[in-house]
């Protein structure tokens, strides 16, 4: 998701060796099927729209999510769907739960890099009206004791970059 451990893109590699070595095809990142195979547990796929936080339906396209629990964070994406972790989405404000969201979503939409998924993130929630200025407040609190990595910069740095995308006067 970005916060320091996400299970999505940079894992893709890693990912596709461990399904592969578990059975799964070997030529690209698993499907929902093959991820829900492997984890195990209670992880089950919901269809398009069928996800919810807080009673809002959530939509990312056409693309499934995955509900985890097991999952080390607190959202991730391979591509063609997400996976949200509830037992950690219930810990946080509705604000931060649609942000994780859209971030992953837009890791569908606008791949990896982690600042562009967060920019996505927000500037969606600023267009469909749920993140306004006191929700992105909720979002830089969350995000403010991540330390940086080798995918993400530290999380003041990415709520400074968030809130120049926030305020980007081309966003309606």
């Amino acid at each position: 998701m970005g916060l320091g451990k996400t299970a999505g893109w940079i894992a893709v590699a890693t990912a596709t060796c461990l399904f592969a070595a578990a059975g799964a095809k070997a030529d690209g990142p698993p499907t929902p099927e093959e991820y829900v195979s492997h984890v195990g547990g209670t992880a089950r796929i919901l269809s398009p729209g069928e996800f919810k936080l807080d009673g809002q339906t959530q939509w990312c396209g056409r693309r499934p999510v995955v509900v985890d629990p097991q999952l080390d964070d607190y959202g991730a994406a391979y591509p063609g769907f997400l996976i949200m972790n509830p037992r950690l989405l219930d810990k946080v404000s509705i604000s931060v739960k649609q942000w994780i969201f859209a971030h992953e979503c837009g890791h569908q939409f606008r791949g990896p890099d982690e600042e562009t998924a967060d920019c996505f993130a927000v500037q969606r929630g600023r267009r469909q009206g749920w993140l306004t200025p006191a929700g992105l407040d909720e979002v830089c609190t969350f995000i403010a004791p991540a330390k940086g990595d080798m995918m993400h910069l530290s999380g003041s740095h990415r709520c400074e970059y968030m809130r120049k995308c926030y305020a980007d006067p081309k966003v309606h």
